[in-house]
């Protein structure tokens, strides 16, 4: 099970790093990837931020052609999407770090975990898993 939420959220951290506005991102990484996730399914350490996000996503009234997630979301700060953002990413890394600490067992925690997917592990490289990897910043000459 925790590897299907591990793919929900994959694909939702793919749709918050494509192209257009964070807002959008942020609405259609939720809509479409999350919505259907539950608290207790994620790692404790996340489990009370993702409700208090749920919890928004879902607080705006939706007109007629338009969608709750949508109209809640766009109701958010810049900083409240930045932030959703940040705890959707967290959660993912997260959840593939406890699965990949499940995979390798005690006996083997020297040796890395077989096959961890390429996103997380470029995340828990550059954001050391303790929160949201940092962007690099790029040198312009």
């Amino acid at each position: 099970m925790q590897r299907a939420i591990s793919k929900q959220l994959e694909a939702a951290v793919l749709t918050l790093v494509g192209h257009g506005a964070l807002k959008d991102r942020l609405s259609a990484a939720y809509s479409d990837h999350l919505d259907d996730l539950r608290g207790h399914d994620l790692p404790e350490e996340v489990q009370g931020e993702f409700a208090a996000m749920t919890r928004l996503m879902h607080s705006a009234r939706a007109l007629p052609g338009d969608n709750v997630v949508r109209a809640s979301v766009r109701k958010f700060s810049n900083e409240q999407a930045q932030g959703f953002a940040t705890l959707i990413v967290r959660t993912y890394v997260l959840l593939v770090q406890a699965l990949a600490a499940t995979a390798v067992g005690p006996a083997r925690l020297g040796t890395p975990a077989r096959n961890p997917p390429a996103l997380a592990a470029t995340l828990s490289q550059e954001g050391g898993g303790g929160g949201a990897a940092q962007p690099k910043r790029l040198r312009h000459s």
